[in-house]
């Protein structure tokens, strides 16, 4: 959906007057308790709860109108020019995305990759009304540790806290490359 969002905006000169935009990001304003009940009360009547499916769809939900917000900021910096061009020299409208956009947007996914990681690896609240105990979180159980019989268990949680934030560590070293060429790429005007 978001790519096909943004193709519509990329290839169409003008696309309302933000209004749509505008209706997106302003559903990350809703606090999080707002979209936990529907959210769990819809996963209750499909037999969603407490699977790894029913969090994935939530913070795809959850997530999708920041992920809208920031890529149609990447993909309209992105000149038209480019694109028409590649139609003149008999390239598709596809053709067009995935050879030549795309590639151009490369540092904004990662980028916004790398937020939304950080966004849903952080998560408490739709975790926690979503998952009892086959699909729990990090958060959760990092929470957890605050309930030991013997008070907070303060060795364990900082072994849990170091595991826990090894993956969102690799992904940034790893989408670090299209981060840092995307900043250069903006530094030099051409």
């Amino acid at each position: 959906f978001v790519l096909a969002r943004a193709v519509g905006r990329h290839f169409k000169a003008t696309l309302g007057n933000g209004d749509i935009l505008f209706w997106m990001i302003s559903q990350r304003i809703l606090p999080p308790i707002v979209a936990v009940i529907p959210i769990y009360m819809m996963f209750q009547s499909v037999r969603l709860l407490d699977t790894h499916i029913a969090q994935i769809l939530a913070y795809a939900v959850v997530n999708l109108p920041i992920v809208v917000w920031l890529m149609h900021d990447f993909f309209v910096t992105i000149p038209t020019d480019l694109d028409e061009s590649a139609q003149l020299d008999g390239a598709t409208r596809f053709t067009t995305f995935v050879e030549i956009i795309l590639p151009l947007a490369k540092p904004g996914l990662a980028a916004t990759t790398l937020l939304v990681l950080i966004l849903c690896w952080n998560e408490y609240l739709l975790s926690l009304f979503l998952s009892t105990s086959n699909a729990q979180t990090m958060p959760i159980l990092v929470a957890a540790m605050n309930a030991g019989e013997r008070g907070i268990l303060w060795w364990s949680m900082a072994v849990v806290i170091i595991v826990m934030i090894f993956p969102v560590v690799l992904m940034a070293l790893v989408l670090q490359r299209f981060i840092s060429r995307g900043i250069l790429l903006g530094a030099v005007k051409g």
